[in-house]
């Protein structure tokens, strides 16, 4: 369990952004805009690293993405909510193949295991657009798998996110007429980031995928229900033997001083008006990348 120490200082994260926010309630006060907004992802871009600098290993990483950070004027017409998440707790679907070719026989089969889960016609039809995407060339593995044949704007070499990801779901249909593979949850199991996935930020639906044979009750007491952060891959592997053969493949640990995204959700409320917006946060790097409004 999470020992009160830990809590205690987490805690005083929060205390952090409101006693050194003033600056953002007086941006929040100048107009509701775009600009506005992005003036405030600035200001927060400087007090993120005092924000995390509790931040030294799993656990505390796992208790700030727990913790909801929210910051209210006195009148209450200007609000501000975020939450950090991790990107690394699905399949990054890029890693089936490299831009070169090179085809990841694992992250293959686990594609393969969500169509055994989830049955639609022609699941090589859909790894072969997978692969047209992710590779650099124009050479069709079958009749029109090379979507950017007829979208010059569609960029192969990675697909970059849920709306790329999409057309490639769209392609699937036109060639298949089987719609049946839009009832697979893709959110749940496929992200775009990541070499690996971070085994404390993966969920139960991606974890049964790597453990077949586990019940889902232990899928659960290791995702879902755990008490406290794996600080190792050993300490994973003394909780679930089954790991052992499995971890370097698709997952790893967070250790201090090595690079980590944070996803921050960020919604802004000024006199009811609200604009919502996403970026990333590099742990490593102290940098805010990747600022999209939503």
């Amino acid at each position: 369990m999470m020992t009160l120490v830990l809590i205690t200082v987490m805690m005083g994260i929060v205390t952090l952004v409101l006693t050194q926010s003033e600056r953002l309630l007086r941006l929040g006060n100048i107009g509701f805009s775009q600009s506005a907004t992005l003036r405030i992802v600035n200001d927060l871009e400087q007090q993120l690293p005092s924000l995390l600098s509790p931040i030294t290993g799993a656990e505390e990483l796992d208790l700030a993405m727990r913790l909801p950070l929210q910051l209210e004027s006195k009148k209450g017409d200007f609000i501000l909510k975020a939450s950090l998440t991790s990107p690394y707790s699905r399949l990054n679907i890029n890693r089936l193949m490299s831009s070169d070719g090179n085809i990841s026989e694992p992250h293959v089969a686990l594609m393969m295991k969500i169509f055994s889960t989830h049955p639609i016609a022609d699941p090589d039809m859909m790894i072969k657009l997978v692969f047209d995407t992710i590779d650099l060339d124009n050479i069709e593995r079958a009749t029109d798998t090379e979507i950017a044949q007829s979208h010059p704007d569609f960029k192969n070499g990675l697909i970059a996110n849920e709306k790329q990801f999409n057309l490639i779901l769209a392609r699937y249909i036109k060639l298949t007429h089987d719609t049946a593979i839009l009832s697979i949850p893709w959110n749940t199991y496929i992200g775009y980031e990541g070499e690996k996935m971070d085994f404390n930020a993966l969920n139960a639906e991606t974890l049964s995928l790597i453990l077949p044979t586990t019940s889902l009750e232990r899928i659960r007491s290791l995702t879902l229900y755990r008490t406290k952060a794996f600080t190792s891959k050993e300490e994973v592997i003394a909780e679930e033997p089954a790991m052992a053969g499995v971890f370097d493949t698709y997952c790893f640990i967070y250790q201090p001083k090595t690079s980590y995204n944070l996803l921050c959700d960020l919604r802004i409320n000024e006199n009811s008006r609200e604009e919502h917006l996403q970026f990333r946060y590099n742990l490593l790097d102290k940098k805010v990348q990747r600022v999209e409004f939503l």
